[in-house]
């Protein structure tokens, strides 16, 4: 039984004035620990006394805060019933309470976390699209889970250990450089949102007659929230001069397609670059893309040039904090609109566009001659961003299978390769066709362009000198178009055609009383070798008006040979359909004229016999 001493202090004296040894001294202090009640049990006895419901309320959270909240877990399982007995608490009072302990901790501990800044896009297996509430100036998250489901307004979003939060309200974002949507909406389906597409299009530009190009102009909106999922992106282009509506258009339908960034010439490549970079996946819509600056244009071709297929980031030198440069890469991939006066002297950029050539036309009554006031026309386009956004929240995939089956084979590669995404997002077979139809016509003006070059005039000789059939009976001359043949055929290509035309030149002859106009061998073999890819080799053997000179061999080069007809709309003949024509060599003479030739000279003066 413990004595009646009244400290620690007084019991120690109390032993030693009764002889008792150090170890039983800490034997007796053990057996009063073990016996002992512990301090938080005292504590909670105290609190169920208590009978005023709100002073109970305040003892508890302080309990639970600086006295549960310190124990282990271990130690809360082991005093649970005892504590609740003590307190007069239920079992599901403490479990809430635990709960809520926890959840402090939780929210404290992501607190605590260093954020990741992110505009967006697939962060692992989350989709997140930023959002911007100009009330409150503050960006938010709406995001798509692994699961399926969709959340909005998240102020931020913890995906494997690390927290990501949308990047802060700036310039840009406020001043409508970039247009974000401000929420979700109720999700509708893609002939909805087509349709209202096509009415926002219809009530602002007059596309006239022109349906196919109508039908674009409804898709490509809808195309740009799903694009990041293709691996190629084509542009959609206005060409054509001041007053044709290239802006109205721009301003139509950019406002309403995914991050839409609007800007125009004025805007500096390295901002571009900067941007784009920044809020990947964006649509770049850029007006009056006619850049007088030849290193600005430089800059901006490579932009497009490259901004079209995705993983083929621009490589650029930045200054680092030590002064010196490093690599920088920019990832500038994204759906692109396009205003400008004159066409790219870059045809490969030229491919990357579906383009429309705008021109001067009375709009229709309609269709009003300004916008409408800046605040009204931007929450008509807001409520078109919300939907499609949620739209694209519900649908947006990693990457997508294209749809190769929907490609007429005919089609020019480089059209079909930027624009099979389009007819991949397309749903119903009357859009596809719409959109077919449209890059037929544009394959065709290509080939109609390429058709108008002298290196098609080339390739018209290759075929004609083909035609021809062999030099002669030897087998090695079944499969070879000798260069000289090419040269002949090429000129007779290139007169046939001027006749037609009615542009004979005049047999003017130079110093050498050549035909001036006439191409030669050397120059139709550098087109061969720089436009058409096709290489000549020297003959070593063969007759002797061939020996020496070059020749395509077609046994290896005419699979490639059709290819090129095909894309520069050149017939293919075969072997031996054309009859050689006969070329009379003056400088040549049967013997019988040599003699005649030889008895004349004889009987001049000063001659022989």
């Amino acid at each position: 039984m413990p004595s009646k001493a009244k400290d620690a202090n007084a019991q120690l004296q109390e032993w030693v004035q009764k002889g008792l040894k150090p170890d039983e001294q800490a034997r007796q202090v053990g057996m009063w620990l073990q016996s002992a009640k512990p301090y938080i049990l005292h504590w909670a006895e105290d609190i169920g006394c208590i009978r005023n419901l709100n002073e109970k309320a305040d003892a508890l959270n302080d309990f639970f805060k600086n006295g549960v909240g310190q124990l282990s877990q271990e130690d809360r399982s082991a005093f649970r019933d005892a504590l609740c007995q003590a307190a007069d608490i239920k079992s599901a009072q403490w479990t809430e309470r635990v709960k809520s302990l926890n959840g402090h901790k939780k929210k404290k501990e992501e607190d605590d976390d260093e954020p990741i800044f992110s505009t967006g896009g697939w962060l692992f297996e989350h989709f997140t699209a930023l959002e911007y509430d100009p009330d409150e100036d503050r960006t938010y998250f709406a995001v798509r889970f692994p699961d399926g489901h969709v959340e909005d307004r998240l102020e931020r979003v913890k995906i494997q250990d690390r927290k990501y939060v949308p990047i802060p309200s700036n310039n840009i974002i406020r001043k409508r450089v970039i247009l974000l949507p401000s929420g979700l909406t109720e999700l509708r389906d893609e002939k909805d949102l087509l349709f209202a597409i096509k009415a926002h299009n219809a009530r602002y530009f007059d596309f006239g007659a022109d349906e196919t190009f109508e039908q674009l102009c409804m898709i490509y909106p809808f195309f740009t929230y799903l694009a990041r999922q293709f691996r190629t992106v084509p542009y959609l282009r206005a060409l054509g001069d001041y007053g044709t509506g290239k802006s109205r258009l721009l301003k139509t339908i950019g406002p309403i397609c995914y991050q839409p960034i609007m800007t125009n010439a004025g805007s500096s490549a390295s901002s571009l670059f900067r941007i784009l970079d920044l809020f990947t996946n964006s649509t770049l819509v850029l007006d009056e893309a006619d850049f007088n600056n030849s290193d600005e244009a430089s800059m901006i071709g490579k932009i497009l040039n490259g901004g079209n297929e995705k993983g083929q980031p621009i490589l650029r030198s930045e200054k680092n904090e030590m002064g010196n440069f490093d690599a920088a890469a920019f990832d500038v991939f994204g759906p692109k609109i396009i205003g400008m006066r004159k066409d790219f002297q870059d045809q490969a950029t030229t491919s990357r566009c579906l383009t429309k050539e705008m021109l001067p036309i009375q709009p229709h009554p309609r269709i009003p001659l300004d916008l409408p006031p800046v605040e009204v026309y931007e929450q008509e386009c807001l409520g078109l961003r919300n939907a499609l956004t949620t739209y694209m929240l519900h649908n947006v995939q990693k990457d997508c299978q294209v749809d190769l089956g929907a490609i007429d084979r005919a089609m020019d590669s480089r059209t079909a390769q930027v624009t099979v995404s389009l007819l991949t997002v397309m749903k119903s077979e009357q859009g596809r066709d719409l959109v077919r139809a449209y890059l037929k016509n544009v394959t065709e003006e290509r080939k109609g362009e390429r058709y108008a070059t002298f290196t098609a005039r080339v390739l018209e000789g290759i075929m004609l000198a083909w035609a021809w059939g062999p030099v002669s009976d030897r087998p090695e001359d079944e499969h070879r178009i000798y260069l000289k043949d090419i040269s002949d055929a090429t000129n007779q290509v290139v007169d046939e055609q001027n006749r037609q035309m009615g542009e004979l030149e005049e047999e003017e002859e130079d110093g050498k009383g050549k035909k001036s106009y006439k191409a030669k061998s050397r120059k139709i073999a550098h087109t061969m070798r720089t436009y058409l890819n096709l290489k000549t080799i020297r003959a070593t053997d063969g007759t002797p008006e061939y020996k020496g000179t070059n020749y395509v061999n077609m046994s290896m080069e005419e699979e490639r040979v059709r290819g090129l007809c095909e894309r520069w709309a050149v017939a293919w003949r075969e072997r031996g359909s054309v009859q050689r024509p006969v070329v009379i060599d003056f400088n040549k003479s049967s013997p019988g004229i040599t003699q005649l030739r030889n008895e004349w000279n004889g009987m001049l003066p000063g001659g022989g016999s």
